[in-house]
């Protein structure tokens, strides 16, 4: 993993003193290994490096074809070069370094921009072609490695992170409201907006060609999710097991010791057990342990190390750890909106992992997705009865909803939450994953923004429609959809964002095989029946698990990577909030309902003591609360107004 910048233009770059050094300097905690810089009177590129692969300096980029014309920059790791390096030999190049990285010059002489569908890996990089006076912007199918990119009259930037691009001289960001209204529903910014209006990130699965002629986005992957009718459990967990250890072996080749981050889960715990399995090597693990009841994974987690025989690491989060000095930084780094709280423990375990000399660790994100591991999936079987129940059965349990909020306060609201899901599922499933995406639904949104400061702005429905017909609301075609939707929303700007951000803040490398291909194109296959029995969900790994972990795992139910704020946060974090989020000269005060705010900050504050926590969930309370914190931060950091 490495972080990349550069600059393009097909004529004459603009000068621009300094910003190489800077977005070197900017990037450095993604390459702690070394920079490489390469610069001609179109393209520049900047690359630091983190090296696993290669470790000599002729693994350094940027890297070039035989004689210099083509030049690469990459962050991210081509899984299957050693195929592809025999089959370029074979047909006459010749290779400097022992490097993944070169593969990708010679294969794009071999197969121009199509050359992205050969690739089995995670990957982001810029290819400049001196001769035909053009670059390539490339991302990997699910968007593990961001991207982003602006363009400036005939300059195109792009950098790994967006604080690079706003480096260069005479760039002035601009706030994209509408991204910053979806953000408030989400907790994350959906790509490819980015929160600024003139940055976009590089869409997932696509390239982006840029010449004298012509610029064009073209998408080369989409996760389509086909259920197969045919598949027994059985078949699908001995599929699962094959391309799984296969996966895993492919991942588990570098140049330094791979490690794994292991939370207890039934994912990172297969992911430990199949690195045992597919390398016959011992591993060590990383866990971190929440010090509060309900929380806390990291006894499932110990006992998956010593089953699977790992060196394990149990991380204990220090007494400053969520503290405002050590969580707003984390914030800020994102460079824009992020409120998933799960970035946190993130930075925690990323961090243990380099302070004991690791710089490369396996994952288990991702499988939730493909295989069914979220809540909405096993609740869909009943969202999909309350959608062809009567009108009148809907209102009479909204009413009950509303009396049980009154006495148990959680049952109460998911009762309520459910309803208003089904209504709106009737008339339109983007409606339906709207609602089960967002921690404020559209009218809460509308509560919390002055409405002249929403004056059209659009509902976050449209960031899950389908080119689709309208389907029946029957529960295969609701499945899928979900599916699909997690692919192209959340999965890349939220899981993967917090994952790359918080990993490479550290310094390490992250590699996610429950995200190789060919284990997603499996899971795209599966029948709801397969994903959820309506109680529980991944059925699949769940079965792969009963073999291969501890009973308690395989049986366990899902936890979130999470951190209880509420229980945990010291007083000082309160003040913090206060003083940004109350006082006069507050970025979000202008447009924000400041009494709902006020509000807010105390039952925040208050959370411990007060049953269930008002009428929003505690989840649900610093959820909100964070979200604030990250859009006022933001906007402070580039001077932004509503």
């Amino acid at each position: 993993m490495c972080g990349l910048a550069g600059r393009f233009h097909t004529d004459m770059l603009p000068h621009a003193p300094l910003w190489a050094e800077r977005a070197d300097a900017l990037l450095a905690h993604r390459g702690p290994d070394g920079s490489g810089h390469y610069v001609d009177q179109r393209c520049e590129l900047v690359h630091r490096r983190l090296a696993l692969i290669d470790r000599s300096p002729a693994g350094r980029q940027p890297m070039a074809n035989e004689d210099c014309n083509v030049q690469v920059v990459c962050n991210g790791e081509i899984y299957n070069h050693g195929d592809l390096r025999r089959e370029l030999q074979a047909r006459g190049h010749t290779f400097r370094s022992s490097c993944d990285v070169e593969v990708l010059v010679h294969l794009y002489e071999e197969e121009g921009d199509a050359m992205v569908e050969r690739l089995r890996g995670i990957f982001a990089f810029a290819l400049y072609d001196a001769r035909r006076r053009s670059l390539l912007l490339a991302r990997d199918r699910f968007g593990v490695k961001p991207l982003f990119y602006t363009r400036l009259d005939n300059q195109w930037v792009f950098a790994s992170e967006m604080k690079a691009i706003c480096a260069l001289p005479g760039f002035q960001p601009r706030i994209d409201r509408q991204a910053c209204y979806d953000f408030l529903g989400l907790g994350y910014v959906p790509e490819p907006a980015t929160g600024f209006a003139n940055i976009a990130a590089l869409p997932i699965g696509t390239t982006l060609r840029v010449s004298p002629d012509l610029h064009r986005v073209v998408r080369y992957y989409r996760a389509g999710a086909r259920p197969e009718q045919l598949h027994s459990l059985h078949d699908a967990e001995h599929t699962l097991e094959d391309r799984l250890l296969d996966a895993v072996a492919q991942q588990s080749c570098a140049d330094v010791p791979v490690a794994a981050l292991l939370s207890g889960g039934i994912d990172s715990s297969l992911i430990v057990a199949a690195h045992g399995k597919a390398t016959g090597n011992e591993t060590s693990t990383f866990s971190v342990r929440v010090p509060v009841k309900g929380h806390d994974e990291s006894v499932l987690a110990r006992s998956v190390a010593e089953h699977c025989h790992t060196d394990h690491h149990s991380i204990e989060p220090g007494q400053r750890s969520l503290s405002a000095d050590a969580i707003l930084p984390l914030l800020r780094h994102f460079d824009q909106p992020f409120a998933d709280t799960s970035l946190i423990p993130m930075s925690w375990v990323s961090n243990a992992v380099r302070e004991n000399g690791v710089i490369c660790a396996l994952s288990g994100d991702g499988g939730d997705e493909a295989f069914g591991g979220y809540a909405r999936f096993w609740r869909a079987n009943t969202l999909t009865r309350m959608m062809r129940a009567p009108a009148w059965a809907l209102r009479a349990a909204r009413f009950a909803g509303r009396m049980m909020t009154k006495r148990t306060r959680d049952l109460g609201r998911q009762l309520n939450k459910a309803v208003l899901l089904a209504d709106a599922g009737r008339d339109e499933t983007a409606q339906l994953l709207n609602g089960l995406s967002s921690y404020l639904s559209e009218e809460q949104k509308a509560e919390l923004v002055a409405p002249q400061a929403r004056d059209h702005l659009l509902s976050g429905a449209r960031l899950f429609d389908s080119n689709d017909p309208p389907g029946t609301m029957e529960l295969e075609e609701v499945s899928r959809r979900m599916t699909e939707s997690l692919f192209a929303v959340s999965l890349p700007s939220d899981m993967l964002r917090k994952v790359d951000m918080m990993s490479m803040r550290a310094g390490i490398e992250v590699r996610v095989p429950m995200l190789d291909q060919d284990v997603v194109a499996f899971g795209l296959t599966l029948p709801h029946r397969l994903k959820t029995n309506g109680h529980t969900g991944k059925l699949v790994p769940r079965k792969l698990a009963s073999r291969w972990l501890p009973p308690r795992v395989s049986t366990g139910r899902k936890h979130g990577f999470t951190v209880p704020l509420d229980a945990l946060v010291p007083a000082d974090f309160h003040d913090a909030l206060y003083d940004l989020l109350c006082w006069p000269d507050a970025r979000t005060r202008p447009f924000v309902n400041g009494r709902l705010v006020r509000r807010w900050l105390t039952e925040f504050r208050t959370a411990q003591t007060r049953r269930g926590g008002g009428e929003i969930s505690r989840a649900g309370l610093y959820q909100r609360v964070m979200m604030l914190l990250a859009l006022e931060l933001w906007m402070r950091d580039y001077a932004l107004t509503w």
